[in-house]
């Protein structure tokens, strides 16, 4: 999974930078195993507070892109905000994408 980390008009930091791959790698690859790639974007909307931008290609072959917002006064808490969506969206996913209604064999 390639994992791709940028700040708009804002320096990400290495701290910042193993932060998110540590999540992001625990978090998706839990629901999608062959996710594709992950991008990851951060920006300052006002003089307080902090957007998160994530979009995951989740590699399914559907070509759906799984996309969370996180706004929040600290870089790090805007970014969990985002992650937690994003897993909430992948689990939903995964359990819309797994067949539920499988054929039971008669044996009479």
């Amino acid at each position: 999974m390639q994992i791709s980390i940028s700040g708009h008009q804002l320096d990400v930091g290495d701290a910042l930078k193993v932060h998110v791959e540590d999540r992001l790698v625990d978090g998706v690859k839990k629901y999608f195993e062959n996710a594709i790639d992950v991008e990851v974007v951060f920006s300052k909307e006002n003089a307080y507070l902090f957007k998160a931008d994530i979009i995951v290609n989740d590699g399914t072959g559907t070509h759906g892109l799984t996309k969370g917002t996180g706004q929040a006064d600290e870089v790090y808490a805007a970014f969990d905000l985002a992650a937690d969506r994003i897993e909430k969206q992948l689990r939903r996913l995964k359990r819309k994408l797994k067949n539920h209604h499988k054929k039971k064999l008669d044996f009479a």
